[in-house]
């Protein structure tokens, strides 16, 4: 195992940079604020940014609870990784993080100066400090899975892309910013608006949504449809339109979308 670490200090832009350095480097994969990506996917670990207090976001990064630090290393062995790239704000952070992963010792040590204009760290560090902005070196289709709620931003760059040039912009919970709730009545009139649109759906009946730890929603609805039609389509056709419609408006990832057809109604 080949282990790299990029080092600077908060909001310099090192998540920024971490891809087009693993490329360039011919790193596998990134631990960066807690998480392991590998190929555009997070395979492992719960990210700090979820966390409610910056020391609550300190000790996620440095993989203080066993646990967390257990299903990285296992994920890492798993995928046969041979090489690895931790971010962190200062040498000591870094061989913490490679000591609790059992990945000492770092083979080499990059300063996000020597990648990084000053002109560079000063952009990166308004970005963070002005606009709370965070980037988690991944797609967003990924960090969705882990940020259900949060409103995330892919940044794309021009020209050819591959699994080392997407990311994803987002606001953490402890951003100065704040956090929000959405009520279940806006879910329910989300699924009322989009349902109605659909071909053969002649009521709605019951529409309930349950909040799950994980940030995600669960949908459960009641319909009553018209006859003849298909009704597994039909059934398929308003979970997919629930979904799509949630996710696109919310930014919350819905965990289930249960559709009960309760009457058949002849046209």
């Amino acid at each position: 195992m080949k282990t790299f670490a990029l080092v600077g200090k908060s909001g310099t832009g090192k998540s920024f940079r971490a891809l087009e350095i693993a490329k360039a480097n011919n790193i596998a994969a990134v631990i960066d604020d807690g998480l392991l990506i590998f190929e555009s996917k997070i395979l492992a670990g719960s990210s700090a940014k979820h966390e409610k207090t910056r020391m609550a976001s300190v000790k996620r990064a440095i993989f203080e609870s066993a646990s967390h630090a257990a299903s990285v290393k296992e994920a890492i062995l798993k995928n046969n990784i041979t090489s690895v790239l931790i971010l962190g704000t200062s040498e000591k952070m870094v061989n913490q993080i490679a000591s609790r992963l059992s990945l000492l010792p770092i083979d080499k040590i990059i300063k996000i100066e020597e990648v990084a204009t000053p002109e560079e760290i000063i952009a990166a560090s308004m970005m963070r400090t002005k606009h709370g902005k965070h980037i988690i070196p991944a797609p967003v289709f990924e960090v969705k899975k882990q940020f259900s709620g949060y409103f995330l931003k892919a940044f794309l760059p021009q020209g050819k892309r591959d699994y080392f040039s997407e990311k994803t912009i987002m606001r953490p919970t402890y951003s100065y910013l704040g956090n929000f709730r959405i009520s279940p009545k806006v879910f329910s009139d989300i699924c009322q608006f989009i349902v109605r649109k659909i071909d053969n759906v002649s009521d709605i009946y019951k529409i309930k949504t349950n909040s799950c730890e994980n940030g995600c929603v669960e949908i459960f609805i009641d319909v009553g449809l018209l006859f003849p039609c298909n009704i597994p389509d039909t059934a398929n056709a308003i979970q997919k339109a629930i979904v799509k419609a949630i996710e696109d408006s919310t930014s919350i990832v819905v965990q289930a979308a249960d559709v009960s057809v309760k009457t058949l109604s002849f046209k």
